[in-house]
């Protein structure tokens, strides 16, 4: 049974529901961001799919903290797992190999990487370019001994955590644009549809509804205006009481005129 382009939100809707595998929804979101003539949805979706290259902005979200480890030989046997600093790496290298771990991979590579480890809990990931570096490190003999290996060892929890982030985007992404999509309107057009990528995902523009008016029209709710901060309340409230003392000293002086 083909099913309705119409019904691709509404599926994606249950398959979150059921939680479903996440490249299946994303692959369903490829299909909406086409029959919406969306590319932003088309793009987001594809990159978590394929991955993102070196050449593509790698969203906060895929960003995680682990330590720097190396494997090497000392004089005294053979080390394994040990942990360096970002400072002990070259002053060259520091900008891409630190304690920050980019995941460039499509969401299909970082699932497999967590139930291959699910024993032992950790992902040896090699840093770009390590085994030039590794040869540099080992020539200039700034390191106690001879390295063999430079990797992160990455929680599969938080690797787990990177796929969470993109379930919950994905959720995000579906009810702002059933927010933003007037009923009887089958599809977001592609300016709803942008409007709420760089909303949910790039963390631009402002949240739109739309309301249902009594004539079936619809309305489409402004953003509200952003409360001033405290620090302005007080200045402006500061203000305010400079204005009426001025207003109140120019009463008083003008009753003590003399009448004649």
């Amino acid at each position: 049974m083909i099913n309705r382009p119409a019904d691709l939100m509404a599926q994606i809707e249950r398959d979150l529901l059921d939680e479903k595998p996440l490249d299946t929804l994303l692959r369903k979101l490829i299909l909406l961001g086409g029959n919406a003539g969306s590319p932003e949805l088309r793009n987001w979706a594809s990159l978590e799919l394929r991955g993102y290259g070196r050449d593509v902005e790698l969203p906060p979200y895929r960003t995680v903290s682990a330590p720097l480890q190396v494997d090497g030989a000392v004089s005294g046997g053979i080390v394994r797992h040990e942990t360096i600093g970002a400072m002990d790496i070259p002053d060259f290298a520091r900008d891409e190999i630190n304690e920050q771990v980019p995941l460039r991979m499509g969401v299909s590579e970082i699932h497999s990487m967590v139930n291959q480890h699910r024993n032992d809990r950790i992902v040896k990931l090699q840093p770009p370019g390590a085994p030039d570096l590794v040869t540099y490190m080992n020539g200039t003999r700034e390191m106690n001994g001879h390295i063999t290996a430079l990797y992160w060892s990455v929680s599969t929890i938080a690797l787990a955590g990177v796929l969470d982030q993109i379930r919950t985007r994905l959720a995000e992404l579906i009810a702002e644009l059933r927010s933003a999509t007037p009923q009887g309107q089958n599809l977001p057009t592609p300016t709803q549809a942008a409007n709420a990528v760089n909303f949910v995902i790039n963390g631009r523009g402002n949240r739109v509804s739309i309301a249902q008016a009594a004539d079936g029209s619809t309305i489409t709710a402004a953003p509200e205006e952003a409360k001033p901060r405290f620090w302005t309340r007080a200045r402006l409230v500061g203000a305010a009481a400079v204005g009426l003392a001025t207003i109140a000293g120019t009463v008083i002086a003008a009753l003590q005129l003399p009448i004649w």
